[in-house]
């Protein structure tokens, strides 16, 4: 690493000086990633062996183009599809766990961290709860992951996993100094430790570069000694935002910038493994440019006009069919689930004191919003939280995207803060999944003809630190009797709820569920609760189904703050239920 830090022109004039074929590269997820220097990455390395490793937190839209480029030959991951407008999986990672199209890590979002925590401190692991009870595990025992022997039975279990620790990492910031220094703003997502962690320094990108000296010691984030090359790259997190400290004035010029919805649903369509002309093409347009970042630019004069619109873009759902809404309700299975799930987040909250709920992205995320909205009503406030750095939540009316930079918090921090330290402690967790079992185990990971699904992101770390409450879709083969692939482990599960109510754990017998609420579904309102039960669960042959809570009907005002949360029904919508699986 050179004792100054070099300034260059431009991405690519960074990544062609320091990077070469078969490097270990970390692609560092502040809230956003470095995408300028990501594109720059293709463009010089483009169909070439370059066997790169790659590690980041998530693979999703306009990142779909590096696995398209074919310039990875490991993945180290724990996310990869698309995260917006909903959760759900992406076809270029559908054989992703045979090695298809490049051999895969898949870890959870904080053990990342925490492997990059320990290589950051040049520690020989790091010890976690996560993991542990998943079937991520299996395949890593022995080799970066080693379970830890208890005392006794009734001792927690706990793994050691391995440090991380790239050759180079790449970070964009919001503006860097002439000595190298980063200022980054909250929330931080995976924090300084990539940074920290590289071992051939930092190739930075910022919103502008500065003289020496003028970020204040208590604004640098990354120090200069950290960074080996840094350039200068306007809008270099586009399609995604960028918050920006208010009130500071050697930054008068530049101003948060917000996530380009529409741009990340086109990159979405545009570059699945099934199109591949249309992903050439896309790839022709916004990448593989002759003039670079700058050129980039040029293009996206309607898409820089959207991200410095403070007003979020309301994107409705393609296609309109609202199948089983009940004209005379006026509201459909999903909105019931929705409203139900917010209920029981209530009544945890109310019956067992917790001070924080942890809301996972999709359904469970406007859950938890929802239940927030009831909570004001009597005169009662929870801290909601976001894995990436959010703490006490307020979600800015209308936009549904979990981590855009319009919500408001009351202290932004990061993924070890809210997923080490926040959650294991009276914390809530509200998660979604593909599959739930009789014993609360989860999947998000494979389906059962073995295509890839979406991966852990933060859900595993949830469920195996705390309390959880789980909102899932009924369906045969959604509520199964054992999970195709363990995600994240059921013992800390209390709760399942679907369209038609809630699975409890029985006080007596804590391994299994049972029917504890029900409404009839608006689909069908003239259905029986046994019925409901054998006809969308796999669980009937473990229930007691005697005894139940009846839920009141859904209100006018439930739907009312659930419609402000999601005017468009972007979670809504029936036919969408059938098309992602959060």
């Amino acid at each position: 690493m050179n004792n100054q830090t070099d300034i260059l022109p431009d991405p690519d004039a960074l990544i062609r000086k320091y990077i070469q074929p078969e490097m270990y590269l970390h692609l560092a997820s502040t809230m956003s990633r470095p995408n300028a220097l990501i594109y720059a990455l293709i463009r010089v390395f483009y169909k070439q062996k370059a066997d790169f490793t790659i590690s980041v937190g998530g693979l999703h839209s306009n990142a779909h183009a590096l696995t398209l480029s074919g310039i990875i030959k490991k993945g180290i991951i724990s996310f990869a599809g698309d995260n917006y407008p909903r959760p759900s999986p992406n076809s270029l990672y559908s054989r992703i766990l045979t090695g298809k199209p490049f051999q895969a890590e898949i870890w959870s979002l904080l053990t990342l961290v925490q492997r990059l925590m320990a290589g950051a401190m040049r520690l020989n692991g790091f010890v976690t709860n996560s993991l542990v009870e998943s079937d991520m595990a299996k395949d890593k025992l022995g080799k970066n992951l080693f379970l830890l022997k208890r005392k006794n039975s009734n001792e927690k279990k706990t793994a050691f996993i391995t440090p991380l620790n790239p050759d180079i990492t790449l970070l964009h910031g919001v503006c860097g100094d002439e000595d190298g220094n980063i200022m980054l703003t909250p929330p931080l997502g995976e924090g300084i430790w990539s940074a920290f962690a590289a071992t051939k320094g930092v190739l930075a990108s910022v919103e502008k570069i500065v003289p020496s000296g003028t970020i204040p010691p208590e604004l640098v984030t990354i120090p200069g000694c950290k960074v080996t090359g840094i350039c200068e790259a306007r809008y270099g997190v586009h399609p995604q935002s960028l918050r920006v400290m208010p009130n500071l004035d050697f930054l008068d010029d530049i101003k948060t910038y917000y996530d380009d919805y529409e741009f990340q649903i086109m990159a979405n369509r545009s570059l699945g493994a099934k199109m591949f002309d249309l992903a050439q093409r896309w790839m022709e347009e916004y990448v593989l440019l002759k003039d670079g970042h700058k050129e980039y630019l040029d293009v996206l004069t309607n898409s820089l006009m959207r991200m410095l619109d403070e007003r979020p873009m309301h994107l409705p759902p393609k296609r309109n069919l609202r199948k089983n809404l009940n004209k005379e309700k006026g509201f459909n299975d999903s909105e019931q689930m929705i409203i139900l799930a917010a209920r029981a987040i209530v009544r945890n909250i109310k019956e067992n004191g917790y001070k924080t709920v942890l809301a996972g992205i999709g359904a469970a995320h406007i859950a938890s919003w929802t239940a927030r909205k009831l909570l004001e009503k009597d005169g009662m406030s929870v801290n909601v939280l976001a894995e990436l750095g959010f703490y006490n939540m307020i979600p800015y009316q209308g936009d549904i995207f979990l981590f855009s930079q319009q919500h408001q918090a009351s202290q932004f921090s990061d993924v070890g803060q809210i997923l080490g330290t926040l959650v294991p402690q009276d914390c809530l967790g509200v998660l979604g999944a593909a599959e739930v079992d009789i014993l609360g185990n989860l999947n998000s990971t494979r389906m059962a003809n073995g295509k890839f699904i979406v991966g852990s992101g933060g859900a595993n770390d949830i469920a195996s630190t705390a309390d959880c409450l789980v909102i899932v879709r009924a369906g045969r083969t959604r509520f199964v009797q054992n999970v195709n692939y363990i995600t994240s482990p059921g013992k800390n599960v209390k709760e399942v709820v679907c369209q038609f109510g809630s699975f409890s754990r029985q006080t007596e017998d804590a391994s299994k569920f049972y029917f504890s609420n029900w409404l009839a579904p608006p689909s069908e309102p003239e259905m029986e609760a046994m019925e409901a039960v054998i006809r969308f669960t796999d669980w009937t042959t473990e229930l007691a189904l005697e005894v139940y809570e009846e839920e009141p009907p859904i209100t006018k005002e439930e739907l009312e703050i659930l419609h402000s949360l999601d005017p468009n029904k972007v979670y809504t919508e029936e036919y969408l239920l059938t098309k992602t699986l959060f």
